[in-house]
């Protein structure tokens, strides 16, 4: 073959890999052919490089990134070693953080230590043996984190690493999802329709994006099935934006959904819709509205207590869908991060590429009573006037205990005015505890105090835990009158020891929430106990008990049934190995029956 022949022959390979790209993925969008095309393209790193001169937050941001990735260049590697629930997920998690923040620091500084430590890392965690695909959530994250770094450095890494790392992406993600897409069932990582679902399947279509012109047939597969599993999760958001699994999950879906609508929007765009699908326009709104006014998270189902959720989502959905209150509220807590406030979430370094400076023109309108359906977790708000000096912020829920990552916390509840949280809800308890993933009725789940309604901020009949295959939710909201209200139907969760079951949440002034419960028993001598978990100081006074916290004072008065009276007790583990639980006191009101009915309501306020 001569030079001349030689060179038709390089070209005819080019143009013949440009076809395959243009007829294979065209249905799911063109394919960008050159690099970087994932997240962060090069349009927007000269944008985000004039940001960072012109923007204060912006700037000192980019300077924390950069002491991050300072930090970073000299870490050692991790060694492939399974943690006590038996996989390599925090391993994975560590390395979507380091590889992503030292990549973005090249990408914006150039300094060869940045790229010296991505090329390092990659050739390491190719050198693995797997990326631990028995359990995939690991595969996942640690291909997203490979992704990114090499699609954000292709044209500056080695050649011999480019190599590696695309064989690697091919042997330990791409070959096997491609399996579990033919074979895989209904109940498979994914298809299922929880958090793995969205998260295996942008781990996937991240790693099939950044190589996909080596792999043009492969990556119109994985385009094409994860666009039509997801709604399969994503469902469960419809119609106000709620995640059925708790704020952690919350958190962890999102934040791979904006991953997975940023890439495709690259790439083609979202040709399958799934960033219209209903619910996910109003999530981002949904948490910043659920949010106590002093900004407490409302701890439901397993959350994790202090798990970073200060994550990029929200600045992609805030331009996505035009929310420039989240983007607002959100640059407050990107300030509180930097000042070492909270901790960081994994995609923390996506926050400056995704920046968003915009601000609301309007002043937000917060209605004392929002409801957020969902097929699960009903959860209502319901909101003084917050232009009063300590009005009083409500936030309760629904709930299906069976379903993934949920407690027995059907009609629970967190209270809050004067910055000051009156109630608490414990969070998720060791995942490693024997049954612990046990959700049948009986089951061992249920066992431990974390899990089951006894630590709730809710009811509890003879001492029973409620019924897990019941379903509590909204059955009546009234906005329309001066003092709104929402009633949560309980009875099917507790319809082994009642008829009926109803807990009514009043906003009565800016200042007074009243819940009211009632009750008809199957067992004319059952008892309904009524408890509240708080971090505060009691004081017992009879039908009053009285709260303080941080030099403020807070009120719970019981106004039905006659003679009823608070006592307290210290919140208490129940089984060994469960996390230690301290300065919790549970506060409990005893209703005997009064001929098969039961009646409780529950005046909490911070006017004496």
């Amino acid at each position: 073959m001569n030079r001349k022949q030689s060179f038709i022959f390089k070209i005819s390979k080019v143009c013949t890999l440009f076809l395959i790209l243009w007829i294979t993925i065209p249905a799911f969008g063109y394919v960008s052919s050159t690099h970087p095309r994932l997240l962060f393209n090069k349009v927007e790193e000269k944008e985000v490089k004039k940001l960072i001169k012109k923007d204060t937050l912006a700037g000192k941001l980019a300077s924390f990134l950069k002491e991050k990735a300072d930090s970073m260049v000299v870490l050692p590697q991790l060694t492939y070693d399974l943690n006590k629930y038996g996989n390599i997920l925090y391993t994975s998690r560590a390395y979507v953080t380091r590889l992503g923040t030292l990549s973005l620091a090249y990408r914006l500084y150039g300094e060869q230590k940045y790229l010296d430590a991505v090329n390092k890392t990659l050739l390491w965690i190719c050198g693995y043996k797997d990326w631990d695909p028995k359990h995939f959530l690991d595969t996942a994250e640690m291909t997203t984190a490979v992704a990114i770094a090499y699609d954000w450095l292709f044209d500056a890494l080695p050649e011999s690493t480019r190599q590696k790392v695309k064989k690697s992406i091919y042997k330990n993600a791409i070959s096997i999802v491609l399996r579990e897409y033919e074979k895989g069932g209904p109940g498979s990582w994914t298809k299922r329709e929880t958090n793995w679902n969205v998260v295996c399947n942008t781990g996937m279509t991240l790693g099939a994006l950044a190589v996909a012109e080596d792999y043009p047939k492969e990556t119109a597969t994985i385009l094409e099935n994860a666009a039509r599993y997801m709604p399969n999760c994503l469902k469960h958001f419809a119609p106000d934006g709620v995640c059925y699994e708790s704020l952690t999950y919350w958190g962890y879906t999102t934040s791979y959904l904006a991953l997975y609508l940023k890439a495709v929007e690259q790439n083609g765009g979202d040709q399958a819709g799934i960033g219209q699908l209903p619910g996910i326009s109003k999530t981002a709104l949904y948490f910043k509205r659920t949010l106590t006014p002093s900004g407490q998270q409302f701890n439901f189902g397993n959350t994790t207590i202090g798990e970073a959720l200060n994550t990029p989502s929200f600045f992609f959905f805030s331009k996505y869908y035009r929310l420039p209150e989240v983007a607002e509220w959100f640059r407050t807590e990107i300030n509180q991060s930097i000042q070492g406030k909270k901790a960081l979430h994994p995609l923390f370094f996506l926050t400056l590429p995704w920046f968003d400076a915009k601000s609301s023109t309007k002043t937000e309108n917060i209605p004392p009573l929002e409801v957020y359906h969902n097929s699960i977790n009903d959860l209502l708000v319901l909101n003084g006037n917050r232009k009063e000096k300590g009005s009083i912020f409500l936030v309760a829920k629904g709930g299906t205990p069976n379903q993934a990552h949920q407690q027995m916390d059907c009609g629970t509840f967190i209270i809050e005015s004067d910055s000051v949280c009156w109630t608490e809800d414990l969070g998720a308890d060791d995942y490693a505890l024997p049954g612990f993933w046990d959700y049948k009725p009986g089951g061992d789940r249920w066992k431990y105090f974390r899990n089951n309604n006894f630590s709730h901020n809710t009811l509890n009949i003879d001492r029973q835990p409620q019924y897990a295959n019941g379903k509590a939710f909204v059955c009546e909201e009234n906005t329309h009158t001066a003092q709104p209200y929402a009633r949560l139907d309980l009875s099917e969760v507790y319809k082994v020891q009642a008829c009926k079951a109803f807990r009514k949440f009043t906003l009565v002034n800016d200042h007074t929430i009243e819940v009211e419960d009632k009750v008809e028993l199957r067992n004319p001598s059952s008892t309904v106990f009524w408890t509240a978990a708080t971090k505060a100081d009691v004081t017992i006074n009879g039908s009053v008990a009285q709260l303080q916290k941080d030099g403020k004072v807070f009120y719970f008065r019981i106004l039905s049934p006659e003679g009823a009276t608070f006592h307290t007790y210290p919140a208490y583990n129940t089984y060994p190995g469960e996390k230690p639980i301290k300065g919790i006191t549970m506060l409990e009101i005893a209703c005997p029956a009064q001929g098969s009915k039961a009646k409780i309501t529950v005046e909490m306020s911070n006017k004496k």
